[in-house]
């Protein structure tokens, strides 16, 4: 969504590659590029094409950069991560092309936040990674799941015995780093070596006479940098815990997780995005109720999606808009349930995301744009179109009259659904 702080990529993006920067590592060559941020906030992040041996695009990699003082790597990782995977509509704009990952030390025991589908994943390792006996069980757990993991040669071989069991990408910074025959050795061993910071065509030439199945490079390809300006900070904190605490509960109620989902509403936005993607969907029919795509998601992503989220800090929405915009919601359904053609639960996801462009602080047309609801729906929110238009005009005047109201509001039917939708609001916020 252009402007509202979501990252734009080209309509040629594939798949991400995503290289975690730590101090010293991984710098963001070619910066100058970004437009110039003041804000301390400002995040950037570029997708970095990789090739195969014949040219192809292939895979990405990520590299990113938080302006901001100081540095939170996890924090940065699942900003990124949320951006690319969770933004992003993973099958149309990321091409189903691999994604090279470098994740914080900290994740690789946490299985429940590495990102899906495992089989598109290449998780890269830190050169300073401490193998403990801990770790390097996380690490089998790690590829047991279907994910790859990548390491640089240097780490590789001052802990063979210990990594290339592992290991199922070696990095190579400089193609004199292995000779022919150490080179042939690991591709028997069914490791594949990967080209970086190739610089020139004599370097290229180098790496491909080792027989180099991954070409990583400026050389090649540059990258395009996308600056993201930060959204708000100022989410329903309070629901959110209570979110993460019922989705890790051996019993997770999914009713009671609709209902937090609901007060967080990027969330909800970001649910329906995930469940529509192509790995999710599969040529399904586009899912726009938000219980649907829940349950196509499935709860270990659900977790996955939102742990993700909270860690990147991008779950904005005021609490006094959320209330607004679930009082709207209700009542669009109160005003549909006498109605046998119109679905309540359509008229209240009108009512819902007739509010969410505000919500979210982003352009409500574009945001409309890009989600999957029901051409009705569409049409209701574009132009008031239809009865489902009928019914959430009629709530937004009532809105009005009720805002502007100075003498006491007759008790019509109107008013009692509007009545209705406040207590119904009041419930569902009071158990959060």
């Amino acid at each position: 969504m252009p402007g509202a702080g979501v990252v734009r990529l080209p309509t040629s993006a594939p798949g991400c590659a995503i290289r975690h920067r730590r101090p010293g590592r991984h710098s963001m060559q070619g910066a100058k590029t970004m437009p110039d941020k003041k804000d301390a906030d400002a995040f950037a992040i570029a997708l970095e094409p990789i090739h195969d041996a014949e040219d192809r695009h292939i895979a990405d990699q990520l590299r990113y950069r938080h302006d901001g003082a100081g540095e939170d790597p996890v924090a940065d990782t699942a900003r990124a991560l949320a951006a690319v995977i969770y933004e992003l509509d993973d099958g149309q704009r990321l091409g189903g092309r691999e994604l090279f990952i470098d994740l914080p030390d900290d994740w690789l025991g946490r299985g429940e936040l590495l990102p899906t589908p495992a089989k598109l994943i290449v998780i890269g390792l830190s050169d300073d990674l401490d193998p403990t006996a801990a770790m390097v069980d996380d690490l089998h757990g790690i590829r047991e799941k279907g994910y790859r993991l990548a390491a640089s040669a240097s780490l590789v071989k001052a802990q063979p015995r210990l990594m290339l069991p592992l290991v199922d990408v070696i990095q190579l910074h400089s193609p004199t780093v292995f000779d022919a025959a150490e080179a042939h050795r690991l591709r028997v061993m069914g490791k594949q070596l990967m080209a970086v910071e190739v610089r020139d065509q004599a370097a290229l030439d180098a790496y491909r006479e080792l027989g180099c199945q991954y070409v990583n490079g400026r050389y090649l390809a540059e990258p395009t940098f996308h600056a993201t300006r930060p959204k708000g900070r100022h989410g329903n904190r309070a629901a959110q815990l209570r979110l993460v605490n019922e989705l890790y509960r051996p019993d997770a109620d999914p009713h009671r997780l609709y209902e937090l989902i609901l007060q967080m509403p990027h969330l909800h936005v970001t649910i329906l995005r995930r469940a529509n993607s192509s790995y999710y969907a599969r040529g399904s029919q586009q899912q726009s109720e938000l219980r649907q795509a829940m349950q196509r998601l499935g709860l270990h992503e659900l977790r996955r999606l939102v742990m993700t989220l909270s860690l990147a800090s991008e779950l904005p929405s005021s609490k006094l808009m959320v209330r607004m915009a679930l009082t709207r919601a209700f009542m669009c359904r109160n005003l549909a349930r006498p109605f046998p053609t119109i679905d309540p639960e359509d008229a209240f996801t009108t009512g819902l995301f007739s509010m969410m462009g505000p919500l979210l602080d982003e352009d409500q047309q574009t945001l409309l744009e890009e989600m999957p609801l029901d051409a009705a729906i569409h049409d209701a929110l574009a132009t008031r179109g239809g009865h489902l238009g009928a019914i959430l005009a009629l709530a937004e005047q009532h809105e009005q009259q009720v805002e502007n109201q100075q003498s006491e509001i007759p008790l019509d039917r109107l008013q009692r659904c509007y009545l209705d939708a406040l207590d119904d609001t009041a419930a569902l916020m009071g158990r959060l």
